[in-house]
């Protein structure tokens, strides 16, 4: 699998679960946090900021 096809796929599900939370049955924080968690799991060139930002609020949260 090419990282173009895990970015299209990741997108994809970043706009189902947008269309879950306009349904309202998910909350739109959680929506953001799936997308942000898709692009980690592939850890496409958007997972590291991701990481990155995770590792930030981790680290002022609970270090």
């Amino acid at each position: 699998m090419t990282e173009s096809t895990i970015v299209i796929i990741d997108l994809f599900l970043v706009l189902y679960a947008f269309m879950l939370a306009r349904s309202r049955e998910i909350k739109t924080y959680q929506v953001i946090l799936i997308g942000l968690c898709g692009f980690l799991m592939a850890m496409t060139p958007f997972g590291y900021p991701v990481w990155w930002s995770f590792l930030f609020v981790g680290n002022h949260l609970f270090g």
